[in-house]
């Protein structure tokens, strides 16, 4: 018999309630194997997932390189090699115990959790498990009693990012109607022209004018540059919180520069490069929420831990309230909501969200930020859907390490 306690330890898990993990369980096989077993094979096309409760086992690849895993470590909090067909042959090294789940039943837990969670406005009194969690459901609910009470309001996006959004989205506006407005803001029109003459985007000639940049860049790029030109004054705040603000503009810089690089290396259906670089710097907008709210409510500012985790709890919800007030589409939101959900699981093809976790824990990788705390990259599931090449976390830092100048230009042009 497999426990609910048992599968509450793996990371893809963790956002199910008590009931889905009973079910969970009542669905899931327990698994003994002797040491040299074989698990599968390379090329495998199977519907089981499964998860190392203890024991250590050997993952070989086809051309001969062998990982060990064992059960403590970081690699053993998901399933053992989720991607179709199996990327690798799975060996016990020694005697192992294994929880075995169809696929099929974990993915439709996981979207039915996303969906409760998304209707779920309220905790209610349900016991919690500790005065920690208790104070956690406290801050959320005040954060939503004082939005919906108009107490707290979100920050808007800029008056000339909503004007040329808007002439854009009208096909009678000429172009110089839409320079017009643009000029209105000579920083952000020298942006503009700085970016039509970058490296990036550069055509044969020199481009000197606000009507010029915007023919060479055409108006779906222009539009996404102005919004991303725009935002950085939205990353300031009051002497308290300055620094917070900064460290959260260049680390949505960072990110947004290595999902450009990433967007013109991978081609994806349907998502530009510049989409995604938007989507990077819009990922942790919900920072700026969680921070002005921190301001307001000075207790939740009195150290630096206090400061992390209201971050943390707040990043997702707010990032979601902004941009859909926005107007932004579900994959701008999605990216908002689980940038950090590096267990996030679905079962259609690279979203925008996929390429902005790969690049917020790349950069974090960069910085050598929380190494110990981090996930492989491989471990992600959102790594797995990018058409990378051949699936190594390896491959994946070379070639943005070979991108560096290109990340560099992307940086520059946003800062």
């Amino acid at each position: 018999m497999v426990s609910p306690e048992q599968l509450q330890v793996f990371l893809p898990f963790q956002s199910l309630d008590d009931y889905q993990l009973i079910l969970l369980a009542s669905k899931a096989q327990s698994l003994s194997v002797e040491k040299g077993a074989t698990l599968f094979s390379f090329g495998d096309i199977d519907s089981n997932e499964y998860f190392l409760l203890k024991g250590t086992v050997e993952l070989l690849s086809d051309d001969g390189i062998k990982q060990v895993v064992a059960d403590q470590d970081f690699k053993a909090k998901h399933q053992l090699s989720r991607l179709r067909p199996r990327q690798y042959s799975c060996r016990a090294s020694q005697s192992c115990q294994l929880i075995v789940v169809d696929a099929d039943i974990i993915d439709e837990l996981l979207v039915q959790s996303r969906s409760l969670d998304s209707d779920d406005e309220s905790y209610g009194v349900d016991e919690v498990d500790s005065i920690e969690e208790f104070e956690r459901r406290e801050i959320l609910s005040r954060f939503n009693r004082d939005l919906k009470s108009n107490k707290f309001i979100l920050p808007s996006l800029p008056e000339v990012a909503i004007k040329v959004r808007r002439l854009i989205e009208d096909e009678q506006a000429s172009i110089a109607t839409i320079a017009s407005v643009i000029n209105t803001d000579p920083s952000i029109a020298a942006k503009l022209i700085r970016a039509a003459n970058s490296p990036i985007y550069r055509g044969v000639k020199h481009c000197d004018t606000t009507p010029n940049a915007i023919t060479r860049l055409g108006l779906d790029t222009t539009r996404k540059l102005v919004i991303s030109f725009s935002l950085k004054d939205i990353f300031k705040g009051s002497n308290l919180l300055k620094e917070h603000m900064r460290g959260a503009w260049q680390h949505s810089v960072e990110v947004a520069a290595i999902c450009m690089v990433i967007g013109r290396r991978v081609k994806l259906s349907n998502i530009s490069s510049d989409e995604l670089m938007l989507a990077g710097l819009l990922h942790d907008i919900g920072v700026i929420a969680a921070l002005s709210f921190i301001q307001e409510h000075k207790e939740l500012g009195s150290s630096q831990e206090k400061i992390d985790a209201t971050i943390n709890l707040l990043r997702g919800p707010a990032g979601e309230a902004i941009l859909r007030q926005w107007n932004f589409h579900e994959g701008f939101i999605d990216a908002a909501k689980y940038a950090k959900d590096w267990s996030r699981t679905h079962l259609m093809q690279a979203d925008i969200c996929d390429v902005v976790q790969v690049a917020k824990l790349h950069s974090y990788i960069r910085q050598k930020k929380k190494i110990k705390q981090l996930p492989r990259i491989d471990t992600l599931p959102a790594f797995s859907k990018l058409p990378l090449g051949e699936v190594t976390p390896e491959l994946t830092i070379k070639i943005l390490d070979e991108s560096r100048e290109q990340i560099r230009e992307a940086q520059q042009l946003l800062s």
